[in-house]
């Protein structure tokens, strides 16, 4: 990307970006089922079965159902360690523990006086749990100090209503074309970025999207300093 086409505004998914699965108590459903044991394993198969559901062609699939083939258990227990998981996953909100690694990306980003909004397809609860975990909020706190946290439910705009993407640029003050989005499911924020007319990119740290070479894809929060820098040196997306 050239200094030209730099953004200056990043709008960022909440939920397999900035706080991931709780692993901790997910883990162990899966293990008591035969299939992988350690918490590194269960988030690689969660990864692969989130984008599988979430494909960008075809019809989308249960992620409960197919979460266990992924994770390695036997045939037949899938069908009761996916009722099992998704029971654990009723009990609350499981999507609430930091990424470190995202966290210092977003305190550079904000540091650089890069605008960001945090664009969220929640049930009204976003702000208060990513305040939480410390690891945004808007106005001053115990985490990174973001311009705008947006929620779906607070504001009556679901993902991938470009109208959702297109309150985040006004509130800050950007047009689309200078605004970039960032978000891990293809149908919900590479489709509604896009429909908006602001540059899409798909979370994806395993590579594991099915088109890969429809959209820009980054593995990492820090990589999206290539569309936010007008550093000629910064590689150049996949």
């Amino acid at each position: 990307m050239s200094a030209s086409s730099s953004k200056s505004a990043l709008l960022v998914d909440v939920g397999g970006v900035l706080l991931l699965l709780n692993r901790r108590e997910l883990a162990p459903v899966i293990a008591d089922f035969g299939g992988v044991r350690t918490s590194e394993d269960f988030y690689r198969a969660h990864c692969a079965a989130h984008n599988a559901a979430h494909p960008a062609h075809g019809d989308s699939r249960d992620y409960y159902e197919i979460l266990p083939e992924y994770a390695g258990v036997p045939e037949d227990r899938r069908s009761e360690c996916s009722r099992a998981y998704r029971a654990a996953c009723a009990t609350r909100n499981m999507w609430h523990d930091p990424d470190p690694q995202s966290k210092a990306a977003l305190a550079d980003f904000t540091a650089g006086g890069v605008k960001v909004a945090i664009v969220s397809q929640a049930d009204g609860r976003i702000a208060d749990m990513l305040r939480t975990a410390r690891m945004c909020q808007q106005g001053p706190g115990p985490g990174v100090e973001v311009d705008q946290v947006f929620d779906s439910a607070v504001v009556g705009l679901n993902k991938p209503d470009p109208r959702f993407f297109l309150h985040a640029t006004t509130a800050l003050g950007v047009t689309p074309d200078q605004a970039v989005h960032v978000g891990d499911t293809v149908p919900a924020d590479v489709v509604g970025a896009r429909n908006a007319g602001i540059l899409a990119v798909h979370y994806d740290p395993f590579d594991d999207c099915d088109a890969a070479g429809d959209h820009d894809h980054v593995r990492e929060l820090a990589e999206m300093s290539r569309y936010l820098t007008s550093d000629r040196s910064s590689p150049a997306p996949r």
